[in-house]
């Protein structure tokens, strides 16, 4: 069997390459005047709960952390414990942002059912790729994020997740959405049509079986989302932490026989990264740097050079699909392949 055939042959395959024009699709749609009406807003509202699950969740995260950069009162926190206690969670006037690819998800729609029954002054602003989901039609404002069909493991949808809350939040806080997303499309298509070279590199400086991904700020939703779909997509049990909490026990097992996957980040936040891999040096384990910048501090594998603080994690999150494909390739499985779950969670 050639090297690649179970890759190429892979509808999971197919939908990392096509996020170059799913992308564009969401670029060129933009916002809606209504939603960018709710976003120019958003100052006067007491609470804003950003939550979904899985990659969902953890594509709000950049947006998060600006929001909070910017003194907003906002929340970040998974749908299922959301729903422990909602109503301790409303206060005021509450805005919700609720992500969901498919609209449908378990958590999404006990939530939407529990706001309903809720005393309150809520509002509603989903992120889904279904406009007639549950969560599409139920909320007042809709942010469709253009994806299309997607066939297995989150990859398109998240990265427009991503790329939409991303851009939300640039209007939200009155600032111009970043020229870089200009390129985005191109620039993501150049690499993904290159995307041995990125898989050769990784499958080099990878051998190990105990694998880490670190990083800080907004590079945690790719480290996030990384294990989770190495999970999904490979099989294998890999452990996402920030490069701080690394440090707090886990780097303890540094050895030969472990690997830490660092991402560059970029500011101060290169350098505190740079001193975790100076570190993992000395104890002889295996830090491999991931960078989008064109002079990285330390060699390793490069990923596309997209470094404005809206494009970086999409940036990162493409080499984690590459990832998923190294490992899944190893064991001579499908990449993407379900067989104990499916596209959507329907249990609580």
């Amino acid at each position: 069997m050639p090297r690649f055939q179970l890759i190429e042959n892979a509808p999971y395959f197919a939908d990392i390459q096509a996020q170059p024009e799913a992308v564009e699709k969401l670029i060129s749609a933009g916002i809606s005047t209504k939603t960018k009406s709710l976003l120019d807003d958003m100052a006067n509202f007491d609470r804003i709960i950003l939550t979904g699950m899985g990659s969902s969740l953890n594509a709000l995260y950049p947006s998060y952390l600006r929001l909070v950069s910017a003194g907003f009162p906002v929340w970040h926190e998974d749908t299922a414990e959301l729903l422990i206690n909602i109503k301790g969670r409303i206060k005021g006037r509450t805005l919700f942002w609720i992500a969901s690819q498919s609209g449908e998800s378990a958590e999404v729609a006990q939530l939407l059912n529990e706001l309903e029954s809720v005393k309150g002054d809520v509002t509603i602003l989903g992120f889904t790729n279904y406009p007639e989901s549950k969560l599409g039609s139920r909320s007042n404002f809709l942010f469709n994020i253009q994806c299309g069909s997607e066939n297995t493991v989150s990859a398109k949808s998240y990265l427009n997740t991503l790329l939409a809350a991303g851009m939300a939040t640039s209007v939200a806080l009155s600032e111009e959405i970043d020229p870089e997303i200009s390129q985005l499309s191109k620039i993501l298509k150049t690499y993904l049509e290159n995307w041995a070279e990125c898989y050769e590199a990784l499958d080099s400086a990878i051998q190990q079986k105990t694998i880490f991904i670190v990083g800080r700020g907004e590079s945690m939703a790719a480290a996030r989302t990384g294990s989770l779909i190495i999970k999904e997509a490979a099989r294998e049990s890999l452990e996402s932490l920030t490069t701080a909490q690394f440090r707090h026990g886990p780097l303890e097992m540094a050895s030969e026989g472990v690997a830490v996957l660092i991402l560059e980040g970029y500011d101060n936040q290169r350098s505190l990264n740079s001193l975790m891999f100076k570190d993992l040096i000395k104890l002889k384990a295996n830090p491999v740097w991931i960078s989008a910048e064109a002079q990285p501090l330390h060699p390793g594998i490069s990923a596309p050079q997209l470094t404005s603080q809206l494009a970086r994690p999409i940036s990162e999150i493409i080499v984690m699909q590459i990832l998923t494909l190294v490992l899944a390739n190893r064991k001579g499985d499908e990449p993407g392949k379900f067989r104990q779950i499916s596209k959507i969670t329907t249990i609580l």
